[in-house]
């Protein structure tokens, strides 16, 4: 992964003309980051409502092994 220093003085480094193009990108990774979180709410959601999915939350801190 690239220290964020380093990537701050790339940027820094554009010339104008990309400034553009660089905050669309910007903008398509912040609605990704959405989605991807409304994604994992959404799954939560349905596996604490899905009664197959949980029916083994009843048995949660019994002993396995006796």
């Amino acid at each position: 992964m690239v220290e964020k220093s380093i990537l701050i003085r790339e940027i820094d480094a554009l010339p104008p003309r990309y400034y553009s193009e660089l905050i669309d990108f910007v903008s398509y990774l912040k609605q990704k980051k959405a989605r991807n979180y409304i994604s994992l709410e959404k799954a939560a959601e349905e596996y604490r409502c899905n009664k197959e999915l949980t029916a083994f939350c009843d048995i949660d801190g019994e002993e396995f092994i006796e």
